[in-house]
């Protein structure tokens, strides 16, 4: 297969029609969206699903989100949609918002993971919208990267990983929030998070009154059922080892100016722009200012550790504040775990 890249830009309604189409038919296409590069399929289709997991190597188990292009294609897929549930996607949809919700018996099993419940997302990303509405179908669309890897925020990483494997990728430029959208489940009283992302917890609680965190986001998390995308398995996950090593800043910093030497290897320190100073002479990977900045670069930054040859990065954990939980929800998933506790100075 030759896999075409259609530049929106330049070509944004043949792009869109093309994309459509081909979803209509049963196909799979890579398109940009506001969070990562989906790889999207008709949902209803468990065919055309079932490429999806078959391009990516995902594991059957792990559920896939449902993006739709108007609030109210969301009665097609969920039942027993509560008061809660309304308020918040009219809150954050369109955008980087994923809604887990009870499924209606239509759903396949496929996309759901053999779950009971239902993932839903209207992206905010104009071409995903468009591909969405002019295809008449839901779209189930993970990210458009092999499973494990880190997720592609721009087409070329979309080629890198599936070129050959998939019929049309649409090249949006750079994705804007960088990771992938937050989870959220809302069968309940109080919604509780599965994955963080562009919609952080002070956003919802702010939104919803109150908020709770899933135990797994940053600890391991790898029995039972997988509710959301990105709980089970390791996730994102450059060739290179990845430490992630935690503490006072400079506590950090001495840590890893201690491992940097322990052996001959091919080292690099990947660090948001406030830490760069305390790695003088050493190569480092900048995500950029601030934890929004740091969240837009991070999978590019794990993907040019691979581009270097490194074999072992350490990771300068941030702060869980803001886009921090969703930085360091990839990167404890990336590292498998794989954790330094920082050494206390004297």
């Amino acid at each position: 297969m030759i896999t075409e890249v259609i530049d929106l830009k330049k070509e944004y309604e043949r792009a869109i029609r093309t994309a459509a189409e081909l979803i209509r038919n049963g196909g799979i296409v890579a398109f940009p969206t506001e969070t990562v590069y989906g790889l999207g399929a008709d949902a209803m289709n468990e065919t055309a699903v079932r490429r999806v997991f078959e391009v990516k190597g995902r594991p059957a188990d792990n559920p896939l989100i449902v993006h739709i292009w108007e609030p109210a294609q969301m009665q097609l897929l969920a039942q027993d949609i509560s008061p809660l549930a309304e308020r918040l996607t009219k809150a954050f949809w369109p955008g980087p918002f994923t809604a887990v919700l009870h499924k209606k018996s239509g759903v396949p099993d496929i996309v759901t993971g053999g779950l009971d419940s239902v993932a839903v997302r209207m992206p905010g990303h104009q071409a995903a919208l468009d591909i969405i509405r002019e295809s008449g179908r839901v779209i189930a669309a993970p990210s458009a990267n092999l499973s494990g890897r880190p997720s592609p925020t721009s087409a070329r990483h979309v080629i890198e990983d599936l070129n050959g494997a998939v019929p049309l990728v649409l090249d949006g430029g750079r994705c804007a929030v960088g990771v992938e959208s937050t989870v959220c489940d809302l069968r309940g009283e109080v919604p509780v998070i599965l994955r963080p992302g562009g919609v952080t917890p002070e956003m919802i609680r702010e939104a919803a009154g109150d908020v709770r965190l899933h135990p797994g986001l940053l600890e391991e998390n790898g029995k039972g059922p997988a509710v959301s995308p990105g709980m089970k398995y390791k996730h994102y996950a450059p060739k290179a080892e990845i430490v992630v090593v935690v503490g006072s800043k400079l506590n950090v910093a001495k840590t890893i100016n201690a491992l940097y030497y322990e052996k001959k290897k091919k080292y690099a320190i990947i660090c948001t722009h406030e830490h760069i100073s305390l790695y003088k002479g050493k190569r480092v990977i900048d995500l950029g200012e601030g934890s929004g900045e740091g969240a837009r670069n991070l999978f590019a930054a794990l993907r040019k550790v691979d581009e270097a040859g490194i074999e072992k990065a350490f990771f300068h954990a941030v702060d869980t504040n803001e886009m921090g939980l969703a930085i360091m929800n990839r990167m404890m998933r990336a590292a498998g775990h794989n954790v330094t506790v920082a050494v206390r100075e004297e």
